[in-house]
């Protein structure tokens, strides 16, 4: 089975440069989809130029969501693998996930280290002990664990989860939610595969209480109309928007969300 890597990008011709070289190093052939969404610099220009042979995807400030889905729908190749264009998949990353996938999954995901250019530091995502294999689903309710560029599927299983939901912030966890709801997944190993590169245009560092409380209810609402899972993920949902409402705090990135639900015992 083919594998196809889709990039979605905005503004972030430096990054995504090397996002796509990150792919281009892997010991597989792996299709590239840049799919560029609404760049006003010369993204478009410069991956033409250095990269003549990615299909490359125009869309008009859709969000991330939106432009991952696009770029399946633009991939020729039916192994799905993403990568967002402020990340880099570390060596051997598409094989690991195409030979866990190759155990009888049809989703399979990595280990992400973070590195975090602004206030220093680096972990892992998860985190030493925290992965899970097979059924995911309670164990992605509490907190979401994986990132799309650490996530492998067959074009099956992202349409059987409806591929990605609108929003800047958790819609990948809706998706993640959907997928694990439906199909079991596999883990490629301790070993990180992905590189998440923080910095202060990562969408993770660009929010505050409104944000995240915005989204918390988004995927409420999300869930409302999933019933494969809806109540268990509603009633979780509630109890997060519940507490964020009860807290004085005022995050500014989510790593400082999560330490904070950690603290108070909600992961």
């Amino acid at each position: 089975m083919g594998i196809s890597c889709i990039i979605p990008t905005r503004d972030r011709r430096e990054l995504v440069m090397a996002a796509i070289a990150s792919v281009r190093a892997q010991d597989l052939a792996v299709e590239i989809v840049v799919v560029d969404d609404g760049s006003i610099d010369d993204t478009v220009a410069r991956v033409r130029d250095c990269f003549p042979e990615v299909s490359l995807t125009r869309l008009g400030g859709e969000g991330p969501g939106a432009a991952r889905n696009a770029g399946v729908a633009a991939a020729t190749n039916d192994l799905l693998m993403f990568l967002d264009s402020d990340d880099l998949w570390l060596p051997g990353h598409a094989r690991a996930l195409q030979e866990t996938m190759g155990r009888g999954f049809a989703v399979a995901y990595g280990v992400t280290r973070n590195r975090n250019a602004v206030h220093g530091g680096e972990f892992c995502l998860p985190g030493a002990g925290e992965a899970v294999e097979g059924d995911c689903f309670h164990a992605l309710l509490r907190w979401c664990f994986l990132v799309p560029s650490a996530l492998a599927m067959t074009r099956q299983a992202f349409v059987a989860a409806g591929g990605f939901g609108p929003g800047l912030l958790g819609e990948d966890w809706a998706f993640f939610l959907r997928l694990a709801a439906r199909l079991p997944f596999g883990f490629a190993g301790s070993a990180p595969i992905s590189e998440r590169r923080l910095h202060r245009g990562s969408l993770c560092a660009m929010v505050d209480r409104r944000t995240i409380l915005a989204s918390v209810r988004r995927l409420g609402a999300a869930s409302r109309a999933d019933l494969a899972y809806g109540h268990l993920a509603v009633q979780r949902f509630e109890e997060m928007e519940q507490w964020v409402l009860r807290s004085e705090e005022n995050w500014t990135t989510v790593q400082e969300w999560y330490t904070a639900l950690r603290r108070d015992n909600m992961i």
